[in-house]
């Protein structure tokens, strides 16, 4: 049991020779472990914004080692435009989970930490299926951009016996590209609900003491 729930014990029992614990003393803790919880979403964030980065940087180095210039193939302007953006979306979203920690203090009112709880959870889903739609859909472009000019690809159709199967080959190419970043996306939904989705039930749960406070 932790420290809210002893203090909600000792409040909801309390008699006129006991302590009084006020409606404020627990709004406060409620706060204190709000703002606790909405740290580590941003410290998470930050250091999953530091992973991509260093994704970034060693794929391309990477890429200037292979025998397949993939970034070539893709387009420079495609392949750092998209890393642009996301970058500069994922910073948005960072500077967004600093203000809604900052919003969140023991001095404001009941309703007001209730709405800037919400508002954190509704950031974080936002989060999270930005990252999903982003990877499915960015890998799909650079999928149909990569097969058409992919030497090893073009030697293969050059071959008699590929003769007349092209479109099906592009199909099936692409069907199989969908199913692995489908899948791709998916266990990184397992993952967002592991480590996101404990915080974001903690929050849930703080916003549903101060709702029934609020009654």
């Amino acid at each position: 049991m932790d420290q809210l729930d002893i203090l909600k014990q000792n409040w909801q029992s309390q008699t006129n020779n006991s302590p009084q614990f006020t409606k404020d003393q627990l709004t406060g803790l409620l706060a204190r472990k709000s703002s606790g919880i909405v740290k580590w979403l941003f410290i998470i964030a930050m250091i999953e914004f530091a992973v991509f980065i260093v994704l970034g940087i060693v794929s391309h180095f990477y890429n200037q080692d292979s025998n397949i210039d993939v970034i070539g193939l893709m387009g420079e302007a495609f392949y750092y435009g998209s890393t642009l953006l996301h970058y500069v979306v994922i910073f948005t979203f960072i500077y967004l989970f600093y203000q809604n920690y900052k919003n969140i203090s023991t001095s404001q009112p009941t309703r007001s930490l209730m709405k800037n709880i919400l508002k954190t959870r509704r950031t974080m889903k936002w989060y999270i299926w930005y990252n999903l739609i982003y990877i499915l859909a960015v890998g799909m472009i650079a999928t149909v951009m990569v097969i058409p000019k992919d030497p090893n690809i073009t030697k293969l159709l050059a071959t008699p016996k590929m003769a007349g199967h092209e479109t099906a080959f592009y199909l099936i190419a692409l069907g199989a590209s969908f199913v692995v970043f489908l899948v791709i996306c998916v266990v990184m939904y397992l993952i967002y609900q592991l480590i996101y989705g404990i915080l974001l039930r903690k929050l849930k749960r703080n916003y549903n003491e101060l709702k029934r406070m609020e009654v």
